[in-house]
């Protein structure tokens, strides 16, 4: 792995001591702000992927300036083996309009 180069994976982040502490500051964050807790999952219940995510923020001569780790909901997606499927639920104003039109 090059210097300047995040991880992909978790297991890959854990060996190194700061990304560990780039993750524990994440999570002392999630703890202090109060944005989840922990529960149990309802008999029938799907849960909801989380996947560690790591970026390198450079500074303006190019070296490391911060290391940030952060969970990101829903990831399916795994490196080089679907990356270029994209499908977001998401609709654009303008094909709503289309729509209005068409049906009036």
């Amino acid at each position: 792995m090059f210097a300047t180069s995040a991880p992909i994976s978790f297991a890959e982040a854990v060996k190194s001591e700061k990304w560990r502490n780039a993750m524990n500051l994440e999570m002392e964050s999630i703890e202090k702000n109060d944005t989840w807790e922990l529960t149990d999952l309802p008999v029938g219940g799907k849960k909801i992927g989380l996947k560690w995510v790591y970026k390198s923020k450079l500074n303006e001569n190019g070296q490391i300036d911060t290391r940030q780790g952060w969970w990101q909901k829903g990831m399916l997606k795994k490196h080089r083996v679907n990356y270029n499927e994209v499908f977001a639920h998401v609709v654009r104003s303008d094909t709503i309009q289309l729509m209005l039109a068409l049906a009036t």
